[in-house]
């Protein structure tokens, strides 16, 4: 808190000198290039130079922006932006906005022609027998060279989604009845008209969003790009966006419960929020594409090439308001998803245990699920997941457990405190983490008390979504040797440390008429382990690795531009726990025996190989048999993997029954059913299994102390 505070007054010290008296009388955007700017040259952690070399970075940077998708400029649009490459950390300084400004006028240019071909090809039938297809991935396409070229590819942009539509309509019970009368090789007109006229709905809806005047929508865009060049995770929120982080970051939002960004022109799926609607329902995952949103019983929106804060603002409603969403899913399937909005559950983003019971080995385990690092900071005597976790602790050791599962899957990080904290429940007292900004040495996070809340075997499971705090335990724990890691080749690998510094703090007092400025989100630290090496970019490499369902999608820092690298500081002194490395070399080599015959993970390995080869596969026929045999065959796939996700014959799992206000048991609490549904995942779950199995054998090697 002493660092933030200093660096806050030294940035302001430095603001009041390097901003002119008549600042007041010039315009909004110079006072904020000027503030970005000193953020971004004294205080972002790589020390980054801002200079040409930096601006032909960001100026490749600003037209990827300006047209992610390649769908809009063409060639000699991006000759014409050409002059600006060496004049971005000019135009930063001076709050020149020539740049953004032609790049908005290019961009209105063309989607005005675009809009009127549009028209164009949609008042015509297509030919869906035609063996025409469609590359969806941008970065495998070229630059339109000319008019003509962006209007080939429009026309199969636009036959790609009437086709799509077409095939939701002819699973309706309505496209059915249309199409009964038809032969199976025949194209029913009818809903050939249909699906063109909703597609025709939906884009003219877009070219109007795409159309209105957003001066801070194009700021946000020219800055983050500047901002990108740093690293992936340091952002500009412009005042509207500022609220929307404020809302997401609050945990009172009345909507799904799905945190969105955007890829290549579509709105992800980046998150689900336990204990919201999306969580509950379990159909939206991490990596959906949301390609439309419908109200109740309107029709939808599109929402491809829209901006994330109009994504989200159509996403979200008031509580019990039904909106529908039109999702790809990672593996090619297209389906629509109907969801009640509620106001988010915070419950189910809470610590919470189980106890595995093996009847095989007549033992039973403690497991410990933890969404996220939470901590209320708000309140004094409010929830944080460091002391969470050891009351579920306290409570799995009074009932005798054999060893201890604390799974960390998919937890994207949270509070450094609570990592720190939590760390120190299973050792004695030492180093946990090591945190460092660009101008001082690192500071050394501990754990002091000397207090053990469980002594005995230990496994940290971790995929390749765990990120941040999440890293931080598991690498502390893996280097004491107190526990024995389990997931992926690695973990996210985001070893970085974000500040979020409201811009109107820094104005003048005689600049408050600028407000609202917005908010940048920048990387200042970076965290390091005990033994010197960093989280970052690399992440944590388990122990014992198994198949990592989300490892095809290629997430993790690597996957990120402009990362920062890896690096080391000093190394700390440090007392490792009992576990030696012959145990430990046994225990991996028990668990790979067991992992080459398990079939489970045969069959994760082959869906993951599956995925993997659609993921890859983009270049997309619109061909409609063709395309319905894909789609179906997707659906099949799907399916039978699903099937072979069975519930352990040998495994029970039990856990605490909810309580009402009134100390009952919560039967009737929706939460409760899910609780149910939890405890089947957990018996189908192979990783448990596995994770039993290494606990058991860890006991037999060293019995805990």
């Amino acid at each position: 808190m002493k660092t933030k505070m200093l660096l806050i007054l030294l940035l302001s010290l430095l603001l009041s000198g390097a901003l002119p008296p008549d600042t007041a009388a010039q315009d909004r955007e110079k006072v904020l290039s000027q503030l970005i700017g000193n953020w971004l040259a004294n205080w972002h952690y790589s020390g980054m130079k801002i200079d040409d070399d930096f601006s032909a970075k960001s100026f490749v940077q600003y037209t990827k922006y300006l047209d992610n998708s390649k769908s809009f400029l063409i060639q000699a649009d991006l000759d014409a932006l050409k002059a600006f490459t060496f004049k971005i950390d000019d135009e930063l300084q001076n709050g020149d906005f020539s740049l953004p400004r032609l790049g908005q006028q290019l961009l209105r240019q063309r989607i005005l022609q675009i809009q009127a071909f549009c028209r164009e090809i949609l008042s015509q039938p297509f030919d869906f027998s035609l063996d025409d297809r469609i590359e969806l991935d941008a970065d495998k396409r070229e630059t339109r060279h000319d008019l003509s070229q962006l209007r080939e590819w429009w026309q199969k942009w636009l036959k790609y989604l009437t086709l799509t539509q077409y095939l939701n309509l002819q699973k309706t019970s309505e496209g059915q009845k249309t199409a009964s009368a038809k032969t199976e090789s025949a194209i029913s007109a009818a809903l050939e008209i249909r699906a063109r006229q909703t597609v025709e709905k939906s884009v003219q809806r877009l070219f109007g969003r795409l159309l209105k005047d957003r001066s801070d929508d194009m700021q946000s865009l020219f800055f983050n790009s500047l901002i990108a060049i740093f690293d992936p995770h340091s952002q500009y929120f412009p005042p509207r966006a500022k609220e929307d982080f404020d809302i997401d970051m609050s945990g009172t939002l009345e909507g799904i419960g799905a945190l969105l960004g955007e890829d290549d022109g579509f709105i992800k799926i980046f998150d689900v929020i336990p204990g919201s609607p999306a969580w509950i329902q379990n159909l939206l995952k991490v990596e959906d594409i949301i390609l439309k949103v419908g109200q109740g019983d309107e029709d939808p929106v599109d929402i491809v090439g829209m901006s994330v804060s109009d994504a989200a603002r159509l996403v979200r409603g008031k509580k019990g308001s039904l909106v529908r969403l039109t999702v790809k899913k990672s593996d090619g399937r297209i389906m629509q998803v109907s969801l009640v909005r509620n106001v988010v559950e915070l419950q189910e983003t809470y610590a919470r245990s189980a106890v595995l019971t093996d009847d095989k080995l007549k033992k039973s385990f403690g497991y410990i699920y933890l969404p996220k690092f939470y901590h209320d900071f708000n309140r004094s005597s409010g929830r944080n997941a460091g002391d969470d976790v050891k009351k579920e602790l306290q409570k799995l050791v009074a009932r005798g457990v054999d060893g201890m599962i604390l799974d960390l899957r998919s937890n994207g990080g949270g509070a450094l405190d609570d990592a720190v904290k939590l760390t120190g429940l299973f050792i004695e007292k030492g180093p946990v983490v090591q945190v460092k900004d660009r101008h001082s040495a690192p500071q050394i996070y501990e754990d002091r008390d000397g207090e053990v809340s469980y002594r005995g075997p230990l496994v940290i499971l971790v995929n390749s979504l765990s990120a941040s705090a999440s890293e931080i335990v598991a690498a502390a724990l893996q280097d004491y040797r107190r526990a024995v890691v389990i997931g992926g080749e690695h973990t996210f690998g985001k070893g970085t440390v974000q500040v979020m510094l409201d811009l109107d703090r820094f104005l003048a007092s005689d600049m408050r008429h600028l407000q609202p400025l917005g908010a940048i989100a920048l990387t200042v630290q970076k965290y390091y382990r005990i033994t010197g090496g960093s989280t970052q970019y690399l992440g944590v490499v388990p122990d014992v690795i198994l198949p990592d369902l989300y490892a095809y999608l290629g997430v993790g820092e690597k996957s990120q531009k402009y990362s920062l690298p890896w690096d080391t500081v000093p190394r700390l002194s440090f007392s490792p726990w009992t576990l030696s490395s012959p145990e430990l070399a046994e225990l991996k080599n028990r668990s790979q025996q067991r992992r080459e015959a398990n079939v489970r993970f045969q069959q994760i390995a082959e869906n993951i190989t599956r995925l993997k080869k659609q993921r890859e596969t983009t270049l997309v026929t619109l061909n409609l048999k063709k395309f319905q045999a894909e789609q179906e065959m997707f659906f099949r796939e799907a399916d039978r993997f699903n099937q072979q996700q069975v519930e352990s014959d040998h495994i029970r799992a039990t856990v605490d029954k909810e309580k009402a206000d009134n100390g009952a048991a919560a039967a009737d609490d929706p939460l409760s059913e899910k609780r149910k549904e939890w405890i089947s995942d957990l018996r189908k779950d192979p990783v448990l299994e596995e994770a039993i199995r290494i606990l058991d054998d860890w006991q037999a090697l060293a019995p805990a102390h």
